[in-house]
This record gives C-alpha cells, structure tokens and sequence, in this order.
C-alpha cells in the first residue's frame, strides 16, 4: 500500500475526502461509500454508487463502528483499513467536541441573559462585578425601578407590560451607549452599572437624574439610586446603598410598585 495515500488518508480534514483519496489511490476501484451506524448510514461516497445496496459491507476493523462498501468489491489492506478507521473516529470526536463547545455556550448564554428582554441577568451582573473588583476598577450602580408599570399591566395586559419592558430595556442600552451595562434584576427593576463615563461623578449623577426618571408612556417613570464604589467597603454594600436611595426617591415621588 503505498504510503502517500496512507498519509492523505490520515490527514483527511472530512468523511468525503478520506474516500476521494481511497477512490484515486487504489487501482481499478470505480466507486466507495463509508457507512456508519452500524452500516445503515452513508456517511460519505465518491465516484460510482454500489450496484446492490444490499450487498455486505466491510468492516473497518474487527470491532467496527464504520463499514465500506466498493465498485467493484475490492478487498483493501488491512493497514489502510485501521487508517481509515482510526481518522473517522477522530473526525467524529472533533464534530461531538464542537457540538458539545456550542451547547454548553448556548446554556452558558441563557443562564446570564433575560429571555424576556434580551438584557443581562442578575448573575451576568455578579460576573461582571468580581471582574471589576479583581481590576481594581472604579465603578457605580444605578438601581432603576418602574413607577406605574402594574398599572400598565392592569389596564392593558400582559402582553402590554412585556412590551414595555422590552422597549424600556432598549431605550436603557441605546441611551447608554459604550460606558455602561444594562441588566434587567426582574418584574420591573433595572440596573446600570457606569464603568467609563466620560465625566465627572456631579456630571453623571446630573445626567441620569435628567434623563432616566422622565416620563416615556402612559404615565409610567421611573425612580432611581446611584452609589458608587468607594463609597461602601463591600460590593454588597454599594448595590444595598443604591437600592436605598432608589426607594427613597420613590417615597419622595409618592410612588409605589
């Protein structure tokens, strides 16, 4: 057997170039197809297909988990056979770690995402936190709860409230914009996390006091409470911090939930 085809065979990068090569490489062979699952399925063929589908196949290797079958039948090295063997299994194993890597970054994406909003989720926020506290880095929390949002849900339905929230979470990414995070803490609490305002901490508070509590539909607002990192020693702290000064400006507001 000549060792160019076993080098190629070896290297093939798919099911359908191993039986290129197979097919090119050995004299007087016409057809080849590669089976799978216990030789009921074609996972690659090349040149003529097999005049009697029916017709046995050939096992790769004694404990087989891939077959062949050949126009005409041609017997073929038993070297050449484990080679083949050997590269469908590897190029099965890397099509299960692919599929494996891309379950496990679709859970990975559901378990810190909203699936109501498409925002960040309370635990996206706590994966964000310790990266910034391993940085060292400055930050603020702005908590944002809804004022007459069950209202909303009341009068109109839920389908109307989910709409809101929706569209009250793309406001929030849009008119952020590169400096902060938007995440959605559940029912009607938002979160804003500022990493790179481009001003001061008065500037900020300024902005945010202007913008995030104005009215925007049917009545509904929202109150809001920044604290900032160095003014509590804990992460846990700064977010209680917030949350207080977001409840004190709705008892201000005569505002309830």
């Amino acid at each position: 057997m000549p060792s160019q085809l076993i080098v190629q065979v070896a290297s093939a990068e798919t099911c359908e170039a191993i039986a290129e090569h197979v097919l090119r490489g050995v004299a007087g062979l016409r057809g080849l197809t590669l089976w799978g699952e216990g030789g009921t399925l074609a996972l690659a063929s090349a040149g003529e297909p097999a005049a009697d589908p029916q017709e046995p196949l050939t096992a790769l290797t004694e404990d087989p988990e891939y077959w062949l079958s050949t126009v005409p039948p041609t017997p073929l090295s038993p070297e050449l056979l484990a080679v083949m063997d050997l590269r469908l299994r590897h190029l099965e194993a890397q099509r299960s770690i692919e599929r494996l890597r891309r379950r496990l970054s679709s859970m990975a994406t559901a378990a810190t995402t909203d699936p109501l909003t498409g925002l960040p989720n309370r635990m996206a926020l706590d994966a964000d936190l310790q990266q910034l506290e391993a940085e060292g880095a400055a930050y603020a929390v702005v908590f944002i709860d809804l004022d007459g949002f069950k209202a909303i849900n009341d009068q109109h339905g839920h389908a109307m409230g989910d709409s809101l929230l929706k569209g009250y979470g793309l406001w929030l990414s849009r008119v952020t914009g590169p400096w902060g995070r938007v995440y959605r803490m559940g029912g009607d609490e938002y979160l804003l996390l500022v990493t790179h305002f481009p001003g001061s901490q008065e500037a900020f508070e300024a902005w945010a006091n202007e913008r995030l509590p104005m009215l925007f539909v049917d009545g509904v607002t929202a109150s809001i409470g920044i604290a900032w990192r160095h003014e509590r020693q804990a992460v846990r702290e700064v977010l209680k911090l917030a949350d207080q000064r977001m409840y004190q400006a709705k008892t201000a507001q005569g505002q309830s939930r």
